[in-house]
């Protein structure tokens, strides 16, 4: 992500939706413009991801991205998602996601969408239910 300058960033997380679990069988970090408090993707850099993702009969369960503090799911957050399916993932990384590896699933917040269009936080017994690292 871009924590080293102190910038939010976003990376999404490839694989296949089985049922409500997700099966990640990479990473993916997109071109992106990023600042203190925002990230996107340019349009031309969403096509060129779904055609990557499509051509290989994956999706995109899930996508990290980094608050400069607080890991929370904002307003901004909840309408410029990258994922917008439903059970789609967001997971907020705090602190530039400057954080150490064995404090990820400590320190990150895990958001499910939900068929009503609204993000909830997703508790421990789900979120270690739903993911499925290959």
């Amino acid at each position: 992500m871009k924590g080293d300058v102190g910038h939010e960033g976003v990376v999404l997380w490839i694989g296949k939706i089985d049922g409500d679990r997700c099966l990640v069988s990479e990473t993916f970090v997109p071109v992106q413009e990023t600042g203190p408090l925002f990230y996107r993707i340019p349009d031309e850099e969403v096509f060129r991801i779904l055609q990557f993702v499509g051509d290989r009969g994956l999706v995109v369960p899930a996508q990290v991205h980094s608050h400069p503090q607080e890991a929370f799911h904002s307003c901004v957050d909840d309408e410029r998602a990258f994922v917008r399916h439903e059970n789609a993932i967001s997971i907020v990384v705090p602190n530039f996601a400057a954080i150490p590896e064995d404090k990820f699933a400590v320190m990150a917040r895990f958001y499910r969408l939900h068929a009503t269009s609204l993000w909830r936080k997703m508790d421990q017994a789900e979120i270690a239910r739903v993911f499925e690292f290959e």
